[in-house]
């Protein structure tokens, strides 16, 4: 997943992402947080999200997440297409594709593959984080590790921004302090779903 990370395969995954990053700086704005506070609440609810997502996924709950995920891409592409009075072929088609894959499982009682699928959710938000906290940086040190580091292309999340230079400290030590804290619970998480 990382190194597809940069590519039009994961685009259901960044739109996901995108989701998420959009609402917290909505919300954020509405209450009028900025700044690095809004970097901490875009971080928390991230990494809240993946949790709750392991924590659902071996459950009954696990097999509507991929479900419900398409529903509401699909209600928000609607209401954005009714409003700007046009659509994106290319997020139509990004969340046509996974929501008719989730539908084919779904009439199939394929719960297996639902439950892969909502893996595939989980983690693709885990890489999008661990790629704005660690890669994104590395990233704006030079053209070079910007053009090498293809998978920082499509980055949706900003969260190191707003720590660059506090305290002095580089933007990159910050995001890979955020990332030791995000890891984990997750990998804890994944490990203990394995056992299971």
């Amino acid at each position: 997943m990382l190194f597809l990370w940069g590519t039009l395969i994961t685009e259901p995954f960044h739109i996901f992402a995108r989701f998420i990053a959009k609402a917290v700086h909505y919300a954020c704005k509405g209450v009028g947080i900025s700044g690095i506070a809004a970097s901490l609440i875009l971080y928390v609810v991230v990494v809240s999200v993946i949790v709750l997502m392991q924590k659902f996924e071996p459950t009954k709950l696990g097999v509507f997440i991929p479900c419900a995920i398409s529903v509401v891409f699909i209600a928000m592409l609607l209401v954005k297409a009714f409003m700007n009075r046009s659509v994106t072929i290319s997020d139509a088609i990004s969340l046509a594709v996974p929501a008719g894959v989730a539908l084919a499982f779904y009439i199939l009682k394929f719960e297996k593959g639902l439950k892969w699928f909502t893996d595939i959710y989980t983690y693709s938000l885990a890489i999008a984080l661990v790629n704005a906290l660690v890669f994104v940086p590395i990233a704006k040190m030079g053209t070079t590790a910007a053009k090498i580091l293809y998978i920082t292309k499509y980055n949706d999340i900003d969260i190191t921004s707003g720590f660059a230079g506090l305290a002095g400290i580089p933007e990159l030590v910050w995001g890979l302090f955020l990332t030791a804290f995000a890891v984990l619970p997750i990998i804890y998480l994944a490990t203990i779903g394995r056992r299971k």
